[in-house]
């Protein structure tokens, strides 16, 4: 998909005549660009991640969950669910993985039996004191870290693009997006 729009306008250059031609070219540039920065987003979480998972014996995901559950007394699983901005089944998903693994308790609310509140075990005390920082990974530390235009421009953007991406894929043969 991105190959072919930075090979579109290369082909172009050949027809068109000075100015324009640098602009096409510039914008190849900056498209591969852009995807080089994708790339090193991704390869930087994907490293860190195998960081964690050596040290600690879990995925960097659990590690972010086990992170929020210490920082909040009792909390619920809807409540991980907003902080990661997850949906509330996946957010069950991981929090049965640390349960599984010993890492977090799962206790009924005295007043209302039907909400469940997280706690995190010694054993996963113990696996956040190992564990490296930042907790919450990479990008999620990158981003709050950015001050709100910044992240306001970068949403913007991003909606943009998975806005594209959308298109493109609904063109190629009706499929969604990954996550949608």
């Amino acid at each position: 998909m991105g190959t072919d729009r930075v090979a579109a306008p290369r082909k172009r250059t050949a027809r068109n005549a000075g100015g324009h031609q640098f602009r096409v070219r510039r914008r190849g540039a900056l498209e591969l660009r852009a995807l080089q920065g994708f790339r090193m987003i991704f390869g930087s979480a994907r490293r860190f991640d195998a960081e964690v998972r050596r040290t600690t014996g879990i995925p960097g995901s659990l590690l972010w969950a086990l992170s929020e559950i210490a920082n909040t007394a009792n909390m619920s699983i809807s409540a991980l669910a907003e902080r990661m901005a997850l949906h509330q089944t996946t957010a069950s998903n991981i929090v049965n993985g640390l349960v599984k693994r010993k890492l977090v308790r799962r206790r009924r609310d005295v007043s209302d039996q039907r909400v469940v509140q997280l706690q995190v075990s010694p054993h996963g005390a113990r696996a956040l004191q190992r564990a490296p920082g930042p907790h919450a990974g990479l990008l999620v530390d990158a981003l709050g870290r950015l001050e709100e235009p910044q992240l306001q421009r970068l949403q913007g953007s991003l909606m943009r693009l998975v806005a594209e991406m959308r298109r493109t894929a609904r063109g190629a043969a009706g499929e969604t997006l990954l996550g949608e």
